[in-house]
């Protein structure tokens, strides 16, 4: 199994946000990583697509672009939204505008099992979808973690690699982990079968 994988382009007509970023500069950024991918079976994007300048019109007209630079190479292409998608979109608007799966999704490829848990939701349950945003509170429902238990317990479930947006790793500076991370975290080393978790959201990055 060979996959592809890039993370929060932020893109936007927008020169420059947050003193560092450059999210007009983005696009030209992911097409270069796609051009270095070519060849991979699965291309994974782990969210933030884009970055939400305050303009429904601008958002989409963004999110289209995107999506078609994405499907405009001949690899399957997979997209988990982040929290600046959803500032954004809906999931059903982000989904249908980029043709990709929507989350939670389980894929087996290559003998393997991609898990793609949703953390888009707050503490006490609520989605993102359609509501504000407060990053700083996510949290990986109970509905969802028992489609995780469930898929883990498959006996077709030998090698499993889980992929989120926000964060479990407890050395990641707090508001970027999940509500609910050491929940999670047990869940998936008590199965066995988790050989890597990759996790994004944390712009400055991190390694465990």
């Amino acid at each position: 199994m060979k996959l592809g994988l890039f993370t929060d382009p932020h893109y936007s007509h927008q020169e420059l946000t947050c003193s560092t970023r450059r999210p007009v500069l983005s696009y030209g950024k992911v097409r270069e990583a796609m051009e270095a991918m070519a060849g991979c079976d699965l291309v994974l994007c782990l969210g933030d697509l884009i970055n939400d300048c305050g303009n429904s019109a601008e958002n989409r007209k963004r999110l289209a672009e995107m999506a078609a630079l994405l499907h405009s190479f001949s690899m399957p292409v997979y997209c988990l939204p982040g929290n600046h998608d959803y500032e954004a979109f809906t999931l059903t608007e982000f989904q249908q505008i980029t043709d990709c799966l929507a989350p939670p999704s389980v894929l087996r490829l290559c003998g393997k099992t991609l898990l793609f848990p949703n953390a888009s939701y707050r503490e006490d349950g609520t989605p993102y979808d359609g509501n504000p945003v407060d990053w700083t509170d996510s949290c990986i429902p109970s509905s969802e973690l028992g489609l995780l238990r469930r898929t883990l317990a498959e006996p077709e479930t030998e090698e499993a690699y889980v992929f989120l947006h926000q964060n479990l790793d407890p050395d990641v500076e707090g508001h970027h982990i999940i509500r609910n991370a050491p929940e999670v975290r047990a869940l998936l080393s008590s199965s066995g079968k988790v050989k890597a978790v990759l996790q994004v959201h944390y712009n400055p990055g991190h390694e465990n």
